[in-house]
């Protein structure tokens, strides 16, 4: 037969500290006595015991008491304090269609709250899309009104030249082959 190895461990340590060389007599010895214990008790006898019977006489008194049992009747009178709450059927009808339509009424201005809500969402959106624009439009302008006001600063800045009476041409009053100067001659 083989030991468990928890057990065989154990046995094998008791050895080692005790002493013991043979561990395989030490373990048949253990079971003989072991078994022993289990068949005959924990305290073997010597001598099996001889059983005498014995008979014994007795003289026994008897007392009989008797109870009697009365009956008595405990009358307990509990008061149970109720609260009834009466209804009315039809009152109670009518405040549930109320409460229906206060729902449906919730619900759709809900319906509505979000709907209104997407549109101003879009509307804001575009919103913001045209002040974008426009403040690329507004920086377009100042841009374009700071180059005028410098060309400006250019021109009143250059020297000025005096504007000839006449024709444009001066005095001569057209170049040869003109024929701007016959009209010259005929307002004179």
């Amino acid at each position: 037969m083989e030991l468990p190895k928890d057990i065989k461990d154990e046995i094998w340590d008791y050895c080692r500290v005790n002493n013991i060389s043979s561990v395989d007599d030490f373990i048949t010895k253990m079971i003989k006595q072991g078994f022993t214990s289990e068949k005959f008790g924990s305290t073997p006898w010597d001598k099996p015991t001889e059983i005498k019977e014995v008979e014994v006489i007795k003289e026994v008194e008897k007392i009989v008491e008797k109870e009697i049992e009365v009956i008595k009747e405990i009358e307990v009178i509990k008061e149970i304090e109720k609260e009834v709450f009466v209804t009315d059927d039809e009152a109670n009808k009518v405040l549930k269609k109320q409460l229906a339509t206060t729902t449906k009424t919730i619900q759709d201005m809900t319906l509505d709250f979000s709907a209104e809500r997407k549109v101003s969402a879009n509307t804001i959106q575009g919103l913001n899309s045209d002040i974008t624009t426009l403040k690329g439009n507004t920086s377009d302008l100042k841009d374009k009104i700071k180059q005028l006001e410098e060309e400006l600063e250019i021109e009143k800045n250059k020297p000025k030249i005096e504007e000839e009476e006449g024709d444009i041409y001066g005095d001569k009053k057209g170049y040869l082959g003109s024929n701007t100067s016959d009209l010259w001659n005929k307002k004179k």
